[in-house]
């Protein structure tokens, strides 16, 4: 009886397993009902049933199916591991800190050590992933994931010199660790007597998997830069970008049409006729106010971040995805699965509860600063996700005490910077030129309409005058937000803790005025770029 009970048990798995992934969602929620009901003690039953939940974006049900679980499997370390990230991917961060700090108590393998590491270092809980980081490397000292993935978080702290020894054994103990050649070269500018270009340049040599590859040319092309061999440094970038973009399945014209419809439907009747709901929304303004630094990528904005936060009053937040987030929750409330697309969003986003969204913003990320240990030491946080330019409108009538600070810089220095940039996941616009040149030019109309929204104050920061004098500049976004300004906070912005950007390492430099006009040096590569900006009224130069 055992064994066919067991063999059932296993049944309804394999059948349920293979209806999640060919999205049989009715054919789903019967299994996992079915195991929960005749199994009600096995494990698995409930993690497969948490993930019909999720599938169905029911996160209440899936939190208890996953503790169901846990419970059932007290011994399970993976089972733990997957309830502490459900609770950091819904922004739960009391709760997953508390499972990460109890997964702490057990006794874990180097890959487990490893995993709870990469959830401290989600949490920004720096010294307790560097701790797990190490003891992986004492459990499994020739695994060279251990070691690259200690770099990883060594360079977010702004410990470039260790980061870089760590990569130096990662790639020891294994010559093909790509990730780990390429993170090395990002640590410091590569100079002719200390650079990586003929290791390189032999891994292009290797059977290498098209994401390793395009990272190599990425590699080569810093690094050619770096040594102002600015020809190979094209022809390098120009082949990593091509690869890129051949294996991305992107319409740059559906973005194009989305922000065309943010325009057309958050109109100033639109704005107008929302005065009440922003009245509303202040009278219950919260004791602090948000700082939403925003723009394209590659612009500035971890610099404008670090000089803001150099102030004991301001607290970084990081890039959240937290407005959207709730904005995405309200929305599907009012429409069905099958009414969803992009337009019926728009338009549905338009008569929301403002002022309920303002709130359920401001509550999805006062956890972070409990978890940060600063509670009430703060009035202002900066949440300077790029991508909250979509939403400019909406949060000010969702927030109208909230500060928005656009950061802009020269175009083709922009456009450039973020044509060099090897992005995870995110800005699928930037790897060929045309493309990159419709974004921006789609970018300005909604920033240059969001302006001509009356009464909807936005600071315009350039990163030239930014760098250029900051002095001046900082005082001039202090006074912007609100905040104390003292001289002191310059000298602080390459000193403070996590960076978790793209400019993780760069950051780390004084205020320099070294990039400015660096398209410059590839006037004729660039030119398609320029010539479809320029005709669309966009000063260059």
């Amino acid at each position: 009886m055992k064994k066919t009970a067991q063999m059932s048990v296993k049944a309804l798995l394999v059948n349920g397993w293979e209806a999640l992934k060919k999205q049989q969602l009715e054919h789903a929620i019967s299994l996992s009902q079915q195991l929960n009901q005749q199994y009600p003690n096995h494990s698995e039953g409930w993690y497969y049933t948490a993930q019909v939940a999720i599938s169905l974006n029911n996160k209440q049900a899936a939190e208890q199916s996953l503790k169901n679980a846990c419970k059932l499997a007290p011994a399970n370390i993976s089972l733990k591991m997957i309830l502490a990230n459900f609770y950091l991917s819904n922004n739960d961060f009391k709760q997953a800190k508390s499972w990460a700090l109890e997964l702490e108590k057990l006794l874990l393998k180097a890959a487990e050590h490893n995993q709870l590491a990469l959830l401290f270092s989600k949490l920004n809980l720096v010294d307790q992933a560097i701790s797990h980081y190490r003891q992986a490397i004492t459990l499994d000292s020739e695994n060279h994931e251990h070691y690259y993935s200690l770099a990883t978080v060594l360079r977010f702290a702004g410990d470039l010199v260790l980061a870089e020894q760590h990569l130096d054994k990662a790639v020891a103990l294994e010559p093909l660790d790509i990730d780990a050649h390429v993170l090395k070269v990002d640590l410091r500018k590569q100079s002719p007597e200390n650079n990586d270009i003929e290791h390189l340049s032999k891994l292009l040599a290797q059977d290498l998997t098209i994401k390793d590859r395009v990272q190599v040319y990425f590699a080569l092309a810093k690094s050619y830069e770096d040594l102002a061999d600015y020809q190979q440094s094209f022809v390098n970038l120009d082949q990593g970008n091509k690869l890129r973009r051949k294996h991305i399945n992107y319409q740059v014209k559906t973005d194009a049409d989305t922000m065309s419809d943010i325009c057309q439907v958050f109109n100033p009747l639109w704005w107008s006729r929302h005065k009440d709901t922003k009245s509303s929304a202040s009278k219950s303004r919260s004791s602090i106010t948000p700082i939403f630094v925003l723009g394209m990528p590659r612009t500035g904005s971890t610099l404008t971040d670090r000089i803001l936060s150099a102030s004991d009053n301001v607290f970084s937040a990081g890039e959240l995805d937290n407005f959207a987030q709730q904005l995405t929750i309200q929305v599907n409330k009012q429409l069905s699965p099958s009414e969803r697309s992009k337009k019926s969003f728009i338009s549905t986003a338009s008569e929301i509860d403002f002022a309920q969204l303002g709130k359920d913003y401001l509550s999805s990320v006062t956890t972070r600063f409990s978890e940060a240990g600063i509670g009430g030491k703060t009035n202002f946080f900066i949440d300077k996700l790029p991508f909250n330019y979509l939403y400019v409108g909406l949060i000010k009538a969702a927030l109208p005490n909230a500060k928005i600070v656009h950061v802009t810089r020269n175009p083709m220095d922009t456009c450039y910077a973020i044509y060099k940039t090897l992005f995870q996941q995110a800005y699928p616009f930037s790897y060929q030129q045309q493309e990159l040149a419709d974004y921006f030019i789609s970018y300005q109309k909604l920033m240059q309409h969001w302006s001509q929204l009356a009464d909807l104050d936005i600071h315009q920061l350039s990163y030239e005058q930014l760098v250029v004098d900051p002095k001046e500049t900082g005082k001039k976004l202090y006074q912007f937000c609100g905040v104390d300004w003292h001289d002191r906070y310059l000298a602080l912005t390459s000193q403070q803790g996590m960076v978790n950007t793209a400019s993780a390492s760069q950051v780390r430099q004084d205020i320099h005025q070294g990039s400015l006009q660096k398209w410059q040096h590839y006037k004729l590569q660039l030119a398609p770029l320029k010539i479809q900006l320029e005709k669309a009224g966009i000063v260059c130069d």
